[in-house]
Formats: C-alpha cells, structure tokens, sequence
C-alpha cells in the first residue's frame, strides 16, 4: 500500500492542472483516514486501504485519456500496477464486515454547527461522540458520559419508532431503556466532573445539539421529513459501535487507573470494605472504584450494544437502506452480529436484564445521596 500511495504522489506531482480536482478529492481521502486514525485498527485500515485501491482504478482511466507520453504516463502505469497488487492481496485476505464499517463512520465537520438541519444534524454530533469516546489517551469524564448516554438514549428512542410499518423494537426493554440504566449505573462514582464548567467541551456540545433536535420532533414519524427518517436510521447504525468504544476507552480505563471515587454503601457490597460502609456518608466512607465495582456498568453498556444492534436493524427498512448516505458497511457489520447463532439468547438476556433495571430504577427515587 506505501508503494501504491508514493506512485499515487508522484503522480500528482505531474499531472496536467485539469486533474486537479481528482487529485483534491484523493487528498481528502487522505485526509479522513488521518483523523480517523486512532480509531482504527490495522485490520480496519486495510478495509479502506482495499477501498482506496479500488477507487484508484478507474480514475486512472478517466487520467489516462488525456495524459501524454513521458514520466506522468510512467507513474500513471506504476499507479494501475500497484492497484492490482493491493486487490489482488485484498482477494486472498478479504477485510470483514466488522472492518469495513469504518468506511461509513461520519466526520464532524464545522459548518455543522450553525445548521438546525436534523440531516446535517444528527450524523454530525453522531460523529463528534464517536471521535470523542475513541481517545484513548484522554477518555471522557463521568459528566460527560453523562451527558452523551442522554442523547444517544433520545436517538434510540427515535429510532425505535421507525421500522417497516406494524412493526416494533420486540421485547420487554429497548435501547432507550438501556442507555438510561447505563447513566442509573453511573450514578454512585465521581471523578470531580459533576460540576458547573465555565466551556462545555465538542462531545457534550455536539450531544446537547442531537437531544435538541431530535426532542422537537414530532412524536409521529409519519410526520417526519424523509431527511429526518433517513438521519436517525443512519446514525442508529453507529450506535453499537458508541457503546463498545465508552466500554473499553472509559469503563476500563477508569478501572484500570482507580479514576473514580464514590460511597461504599452505593457500590457493590464487599467483606473487605465493611468499615467503610458503616461510616456511610462520611469522608471515611469514601473509597477508589475498581473494575469488580465498575461492573454493573459494564453490564449496561453490554446490554445497551446488544439492544442498540436491535433497534439500528429495527429502522433499516429497505426504504431508507435504499437513500443516499446509509452506511451500508455498518448496517451489515450490525446483521451479520444480529446473525451470529449466540446473539439470540444474549439479546434476550439483555433485554430481561434491561427491564429489571429499568422497574429498579422506578421503584427507587433516586440515589440515597443527593449529589
């Protein structure tokens, strides 16, 4: 692939000015694979890398034709041998579904800002959230998690009112259920983010604008816009992708650096903290989470990924696959999980285990501690 992209330079190197607009699109090609970078694995970045050869081909024949004799004419021959070699090792080590799917992952762009439009709307703050919770080295904190798990649970609950008509998300719970026992999990720990901020940070920004519009929404979906449809089908897609990244870049950091401090009368009883828990709401009474804690909220995310599958399947109907700018990639990377043999009985753990959560949550007022 470095020989096909120093050919793909050299090329544009010589070729006429006309080409110019071909070769401004394949440095922007360039360009989302670099911001997409630390959210990449290897084998995802050869799901674009065989992508981007893929491209190449015939725009090398859109070049060629007006291309003279001479060193462009070599280098456009280097670019089409270098392609086939990629295609061909494509065709003996085929990327998965799962890897491909990053091919549809929305990029935030700025003038998304200014725009009330749910089209522009919702796959951009969809993108923000997925750049935001992909950070490896600056993981989002406890307020933030807060305040994303709020708009991805209105996204849910507007997704689950799309689907073929007659239809329903089945079961007893739904992905707005669990998103919500994800934010009821989380309640207990700090990390010193609960408080007011003089600047709210992209991802929290980008979630508050997604709650917004999607909350103004007519409750019917009948009413809504194609747009409307379309965008939240789309960014439902992207949704178990959201809970896996907040499960391994949050959750098990947190756990495993001892980021999170909270009561033990509001964590998960343990011999060795009996003192501490008699002490109650006192500052003896305080303790460092570790992932034994954390676990119930592992166990919301696991149930809201598993749920979210569901739901994106739920309002992909073949009307709004067939709009322009479904992510295709990700809706088969979701079914081919929906289809696995085990996913069945896990999904109806999920859901049971969801609404047990979610009667938990209506049986208590709230936390036994106001924060």
């Amino acid at each position: 692939m470095g020989a096909l992209a120093a050919a793909c330079t050299e090329l544009a190197a010589r070729a006429p000015a006309t080409e110019s607009t071909l070769t401004r699109i394949a440095a922007a090609a360039a360009d989302t694979v670099g911001v997409l970078h630390a959210q990449t694995t290897v084998a995802s970045r050869w799901a674009v890398a065989t992508t981007v050869a893929e491209t190449v081909t015939p725009l090398a024949a859109v070049i060629a034709r007006g291309l003279p004799a001479g060193p462009a004419a070599e280098w456009l021959a280097e670019v089409r041998h270098q392609a086939v070699l990629v295609q061909q090792t494509a065709a003996l080590q085929p990327s998965t579904r799962t890897d491909a799917a990053i091919l549809d992952r929305p990029v935030p762009g700025p003038a998304a800002d200014r725009s009330v439009d749910p089209a522009t709307v919702v796959p951009d703050a969809v993108g923000v959230l997925l750049r935001a919770t992909a950070r490896g080295s600056d993981p989002p904190s406890v307020a933030e998690v807060s305040a994303y798990t709020i708009a991805v649970q209105t996204l849910s609950f507007a997704a689950e009112r799309l689907g073929p008509a007659g239809a329903t998300a089945a079961g007893p719970s739904r992905a707005s259920d669990a998103w919500r026992a994800v934010r009821v999990a989380l309640r207990p720990y700090e990390d010193g983010s609960r408080r007011p901020h003089a600047h709210a940070p992209s991802g929290v920004t980008a979630a508050g604008r997604l709650h917004a519009v999607l909350s103004e929404a007519e409750s019917d979906p009948a009413t809504w816009t194609a747009s409307l449809r379309a965008s939240v089908a789309a960014g439902a897609q992207h949704l178990p992708t959201f809970a896996n990244q907040l499960l391994y870049r949050t959750v098990r950091h947190w756990a495993d650096t001892g980021t999170l401090i909270g009561y033990a009368r509001d964590m998960p009883p343990r011999d060795e903290r009996v003192a501490a828990y008699l002490r109650g709401y006192q500052l003896g009474g305080l303790v460092r989470a570790d992932a034994v804690d954390l676990q119930p909220v592992a166990g919301a995310l696991h149930n809201a990924r598993l749920l979210s599958l569901a739901v994106a399947d739920h309002a992909a109907g073949p009307g709004v696959r067939a709009t322009a700018g479904f992510p295709q990639r990700a809706w088969a990377a979701n079914r081919a999980l929906l289809d696995d043999p085990q996913t069945p009985v896990a999904l109806s753990e999920a859901r049971q285990q969801a609404h047990q959560q979610r009667q938990a949550a209506r049986a208590r007022p709230g936390p036994s501690r106001g924060r």
